[in-house]
């Protein structure tokens, strides 16, 4: 896994290095910057994996672990958050306060369930407890490919979505924490459960947050939004804000000034970079 960094607004890059010596089947990594310019770098991990087997120990999934770097060049030891969390979902990370980041990831629980867990650090340096986001009771000895979503309001609010196809619930969900991830609300369903809702991402503004998945009809895929101003406890009627006849990547949301953006590869249309909302 490695990393570069620009110093002229992405006009030239510096060479690329690696930000842990181990190079052990490392995947999804993410990045996230803190107020004061602190790169926090978290991923998928599996050097414990053989180790765990030479002592004849049975070893599921991958480690999730993490990196900082008070100037993108040079990084922390790496360090484990949690080990055995499923080796094949994409992780999100947000800030809750200065040095302190917060990680959601798919886990991997007792019997082989594999529903999303969070964890809040109480210092650049110490993961904080592990709670459980939802509990779908999705047992699958498989990959679902398919990670979470976590943005954290001014307010305090964590929002979050995931996709699950559990006992308990299938499709895509969204919930809010109030307590610091200690506890989230009842998951909300998004989207048209009859056009496959998937890859949902959150963005939380200072007062407005921000719901964007893809759906599927069978000829042509859309891009779906919906927004709230109450800090999640109420969505608006989900409207598409952009589409494409053929494969694309997963969209994201990002917001500059006042405006929020759209940000989505089509392999027919190109990319897109679009304004969807506007900050109140």
């Amino acid at each position: 896994m490695f990393t570069t960094r620009s110093a002229d607004g992405g006009k030239t890059f510096a060479p690329i290095k690696p930000i842990t010596p181990s190079n052990v089947s490392q995947r999804f990594e993410a990045l996230a910057l803190d107020n004061d310019g602190t790169v926090f770098a978290t991923w998928l991990d599996k050097r414990n994996r053989a180790p765990a087997k030479k002592k004849g120990e049975a070893y599921d999934g991958a480690g999730l672990f993490f990196a900082t770097s008070r100037d993108g060049v040079v990084y922390s030891q790496a360090q484990l958050v949690h080990d055995n969390t499923c080796e094949c979902c994409r992780i999100g990370v947000a800030f809750a306060g200065p040095g302190r980041p917060v990680v959601i990831f798919r886990n991997i629980f007792e019997g082989g369930v594999r529903d999303h867990a969070i964890t809040t650090f109480s210092d650049l340096k110490t993961p904080g407890a592990i709670h459980r986001v939802s509990n779908d009771d999705w047992k699958i000895s498989a990959c679902p490919h398919q990670g979470p979503s976590l943005s954290i309001a001014p307010t305090g609010t964590y929002h979050a979505t995931w996709y699950t196809n559990g006992k308990n619930r299938q499709g895509l969900f969204y919930a809010r924490s109030t307590d610091g991830g200690a506890t989230f609300s009842d998951p909300v369903a998004i989207g048209d459960p009859s056009h496959n809702p998937a890859r949902a991402f959150v963005l939380a503004t200072a007062k407005d947050t921000y719901l964007a998945w893809k759906e599927f009809d069978g000829e042509k895929t859309t891009v779906r939004m919906m927004q709230s101003t109450d800090d999640g406890k109420t969505w608006s009627e989900p409207k598409t804000v952009a589409a494409t006849a053929d494969s694309s990547d997963h969209p994201l949301l990002v917001s500059y000034g006042r405006t929020v953006f759209l940000s989505w590869m089509t392999k027919k249309d190109g990319y897109h970079f679009q304004p969807v909302g506007q900050r109140t």
